[in-house]
């Protein structure tokens, strides 16, 4: 926790009480907003996660295309001439 200093025109202003009750309000803030922060470790564990999830989107973009290709029978006989297999 850092130091947190009140500058004297405000402690006159709002009183001794009422400069630690500001003080202890900012502190709690403070410790609130940092659990709040991604750190950089955390950042990196979640580019990771995308690059995975990337690749295997990738790859299910692929089997789905490979699989409309074989399972229309259009398809099948296009790439049977493309090979020569069928005249």
């Amino acid at each position: 926790m850092s130091v947190l200093t009140i500058p004297r025109i405000l402690r006159d202003k709002l009183g001794e009480d009422g400069a630690d009750a500001l003080a202890e309000v900012i502190n709690v803030v403070e410790k609130d907003a940092h659990g709040e922060l991604a750190l950089k470790d955390d950042i990196r564990v979640l580019e990771r996660k995308l690059d995975a999830l990337e690749h295997k989107l990738k790859q299910y973009f692929i089997i789905l295309v490979c699989l409309l290709i074989l399972l229309n029978p259009h398809a099948v006989d296009l790439i049977a001439k493309l090979f020569g297999v069928v005249k």
